[in-house]
């Protein structure tokens, strides 16, 4: 036995749905699986675009009619669970410290610093300039000049 859902007399809380896309006017159409409605007008709060298409929203219904959505957002997916370690910052106006298990990437237009957790260490940029008020040491196990 398949069973189809039937529309609500009142729609109290908040239902999931998806973008369908826009009427002639640009008015938002959405789907409410859950109430088994499709391509129903729909206000929304935030502007939507094209490139929201099928993408899931968080609706509210005003005054509670099933059939007058209201878009209060786009859902975001829920993280990936991650093993690693998560980034940190630590600031106390003395000393900034970024951590990373993997690499580190500060990156300004066509300037980047990288540090990667096998210890190599990339400084990029166009022009290079370094300068010390004291010793300027080089150090290597060997060390390469052009």
């Amino acid at each position: 036995m398949i069973l189809t859902p039937q529309l609500p007399t009142r729609a109290d809380g908040i239902a999931v749905g998806t973008l369908d896309g826009f009427d002639t006017n640009g008015g938002a159409l959405v789907s409410i699986p859950t109430f088994g409605l499709s391509q129903i007008p729909a206000r929304s709060i935030n502007p939507l675009d094209g490139t929201q298409v099928g993408q899931p929203l968080a609706l509210g219904f005003e005054g509670g009619d099933p059939l007058r959505p209201i878009v209060l957002g786009l859902m975001v997916a829920a993280p990936q669970a991650r093993v690693s370690v998560p980034a940190e910052v630590l600031l106390d106006g003395e000393r900034i410290a970024l951590t990373a298990e993997r690499e580190i990437e500060l990156r300004c237009g066509e300037a980047a610093l990288i540090l990667s957790a096998d210890g190599r260490i990339e400084l990029r940029g166009t022009y290079i300039t370094s300068y010390a008020s004291a010793t300027q040491r080089i150090l290597g196990g060997s060390v390469n000049i052009n």
